[in-house]
């Protein structure tokens, strides 16, 4: 009798979780994302077998039932337990302790990219900043940069119709000549001098190159096949340019930097100075 109850109690002892180690795994189930509730109703479970009433959870783990309802939604949402037969059972940590990872894994991603675009912005906001009060020269005052090829070419129209002395482009195809042609004949109706150095290749650079020099613009075929800078200067006073990062075999368009305008006389001179350069190894058309 005596061995009976001794076993009885060594068996029940072993397979109950120590005050230190339920102490110890609440501790970890909580910087996981568990409530003290729900780690407390959990490791209960776990000492149920066979599961406990849904009745008995809310009433008798010394929880208040309201706290304790939350908490079984709670846990039922994570994977944590299941309910069967109006009873609540404790599920295998291995089935739901991987779905905790993943979901921990996709909030600390969310938060390294909200992290990498508040960088970006603080970046972008208060660099500039730093260096003007350090050099007393803003960013803005040498270059801004414009959004996209459209942007670009808006600036362009804008220049050109505001332009009294002469217009200076250095083009590819000049393709987009038709978006510009309006205000070109307006300014060349005012008495403004153009110059168009453009590659003419093929039929359509060829028609496009006559067109202009029906209307009064000088136009000259570039010796070098490729050059990385393309751009628009007026009156000495606004330029507007691409610079392209590369040239790749296989891509009809190369990777570009962003476009930029610029009313700084140092890069302005950097740049019709450029022009000029190509425009006398140029070859008349």
């Amino acid at each position: 009798m005596g061995t009976e109850s001794g076993l009885s109690i060594l068996t029940e002892t072993d397979s109950t979780l120590q005050p230190r180690d339920f102490a110890k795994s609440c501790e970890l189930l909580r910087s996981l994302g568990m409530t003290e509730t729900e780690c407390t109703i959990y490791l209960k479970l776990i000492e149920k077998p066979k599961g406990e009433s849904i009745e008995n959870v809310l009433s008798s783990f010394g929880i208040a039932p309201s706290e304790a309802e939350g908490a079984v939604k709670a846990l039922l949402d994570k994977g944590c337990i299941s309910i069967k037969s109006n009873k609540i059972e404790a599920n295998s940590p291995r089935d739901f302790l991987p779905n905790i990872l993943r979901e921990k894994t996709r909030q600390c991603d969310h938060e390294l990219n909200l992290a990498k675009e508040a960088i970006r912005s603080l970046e972008l906001s208060l660099d500039p900043y730093y260096w003007e009060k350090r050099t007393g020269l803003r960013p803005e005052d040498m270059i801004r940069p414009i959004k996209d090829l459209q942007s670009m070419e808006a600036e362009t129209i804008s220049m050109i119709t505001n332009s009294k002395d002469y217009i200076y482009i250095f083009a590819e195809k000049f393709d987009w000549y038709e978006d510009i042609h309006v205000q070109l004949e307006e300014a060349l109706s005012r008495g403004a001098k153009a110059k168009i150095l453009m590659l003419v290749k093929d039929k359509d650079t060829i028609k496009r190159a006559k067109e202009l020099q029906g209307l009064g613009v000088e136009v000259r075929h570039c010796a070098e096949e490729w050059y990385p800078v393309r751009g628009t200067l007026v009156d000495d006073g606004q330029l507007v340019f691409l610079i392209w990062a590369t040239k790749k075999s296989g891509v009809e368009r190369p990777v570009h930097y962003r476009p930029n305008y610029t009313e700084n006389a140092g890069l302005i001179r950097i740049f019709k100075d450029a022009f000029h350069k190509r425009w006398e190894e140029a070859k008349a058309i």
